[in-house]
């Protein structure tokens, strides 16, 4: 047991745990700074900027990053082509979408009309389609302790060049300092990459199986792709239809609960994610990463369901008091609906083991239905509660549907396990319990 809690997943795990923590606690403390330095409508553009090229640069990601941790800890003596392919299709996509976007008008009403500052901005959707992409390509690369010293560094450095920038420019400061560490960094992690981490890589690990063709990686990207934009659609709606029903008043009761419920979930992805880097490394050990993953997920998710819901007044308050009084109820829903969620998001990392992904696609169109149904059946009489409501309805019939497949795919790992130790153990050709098609 002490192996496997010393073990270079939870090692990873807890790495992007420190990641995301470190960057949203240093995220809040920029954004305290440029409200103090700058003007409110500044800090009104410059916000709508930075999420325009942050979402663009999510959306040329093209899911080479949930690619890149299930194939890159694999792919041997292709690593390094593989990784310039993917730079170069994503980075030729980021241009064009960013070229498209601020020729079409879309953001003329936060962007400088100057062609300079344009420029500028294509130019930092291209680097931060990078930035975000490096991050799965350490965490593929097996190289997971680096990212929190990337991400904090960045956090750190664009907090220490708010005040610089913005006395060099009112309108355009906080873009600037958001937008010009990542050179840097990218410098730096490429150089670290390209130089040292793919060849080591290279050199020690033998590949296991054939990378995807460019055919199969269009298919498995657009299974992700469809997979994201219902789960980016879902809370987007969700804060519109609020705010038309209820009012913007309902909305923030809603959004703090919705965060904090969130954090948690982050913290499951991120033992998802480990177990499926050192799963695709050692597919002779699936069966033991997936113990150490649930034992990990069950330490995290457990006492924080219970002591969350214990404590939901208390956890409110600190928001303030019209928090505590509103929300209350609907964060103990929210926290009700993790086990069932956590149960989809550990099978998931099997989806991605079995190259199965469309599969997802298709549950999380199903889900989002459901979860609409139910939240557009009960507002009226509800209100925010029921948003709980449709979580708890959405995520037990997940974890209802999926716990059985999770359960027979564990056993069918733990079978694999032991055949790569003693392939005499198999007396008769193993059977496929699971009826899935496959891509």
């Amino acid at each position: 047991m002490k192996r496997a809690w010393t073990g270079r997943l939870i090692k990873n795990a807890v790495a992007l745990m420190i990641s995301s923590g470190g960057t949203a606690i240093l995220g809040v403390a920029f954004w305290g700074v440029a409200a103090h330095l700058a003007s409110p409508s500044a800090i009104g553009r410059t916000s709508a900027e930075i999420a325009a090229m942050v979402l663009l640069a999510n959306l040329a990601q093209l899911s080479f990053g949930s690619i890149f941790e299930r194939f890159l800890p694999v792919a041997g003596k292709q690593t390094r082509s593989f990784v310039i392919r993917a730079y170069l299709m994503c980075v030729t996509f980021a241009l064009v979408a960013a070229v498209v976007y601020v020729s079409t008008g879309l953001s003329r009403r936060f962007l400088p009309s100057s062609i300079e500052w344009r420029a500028t901005f294509v130019v930092a959707v291209v680097m931060w389609t990078l930035f975000i992409l490096q991050d799965s390509a350490l965490i593929g690369l097996r190289a997971t302790k680096w990212v929190p010293v990337e991400n904090i560094l960045f956090a750190v450095a664009k907090l220490a060049l708010l005040p610089v920038f913005i006395a060099a420019s009112q309108s355009q400061g906080v873009f600037l300092a958001w937008s010009a560490p990542v050179a840097l960094t990218i410098v730096g992690v490429t150089w670290y990459l390209f130089g040292s981490r793919i060849p080591n890589h290279e050199a020690t690990v033998v590949t296991a199986e054939s990378l995807p063709t460019t055919r199969e990686l269009i298919v498995l990207a657009g299974a992700q792709y469809a997979t994201i934009v219902f789960s980016v659609i879902t809370p987007a709606v969700v804060s519109l239809f609020v705010i038309q029903r209820l009012g913007p008043v309902a909305n923030a009761h809603y959004y703090v609960p919705s965060l904090i419920a969130g954090g948690l979930t982050m913290l499951v992805l991120s033992i998802s994610r480990s177990f499926l880097v050192e799963a695709s490394h050692e597919p002779h050990a699936v069966h033991h990463h997936a113990q150490v993953a649930l034992r990990a997920m069950a330490v995290i998710v457990v006492p924080g369901v219970i002591v969350g819901i214990v404590f939901a007044p208390q956890i409110l308050q600190v928001f303030g008091t019209s928090y505590s009084h509103h929300g209350t109820t609907l964060l103990r829903m929210l926290l009700l609906a993790q086990p069932g969620y956590s149960v989809t998001i550990f099978y998931t990392a099997f989806v991605w083991l079995d190259k199965r992904v469309w599969w997802m696609a298709l549950r999380g169109l199903i889900s989002m239905i459901i979860y609409f149904i139910v939240l557009f059946s009960f507002i009226g009489h509800y209100g925010i509660f029921a948003i709980g409501i449709a979580a708890v309805v959405s995520s037990g019939l997940q974890g209802i549907f999926f716990l059985p497949i999770a359960i027979s795919r564990y056993r069918r790992a733990a079978q694999q396990d032991r055949l790569s130790i003693d392939p005499e153990l198999s007396t008769e050709p193993e059977t496929e319990p699971e009826s899935r098609p496959e891509i």
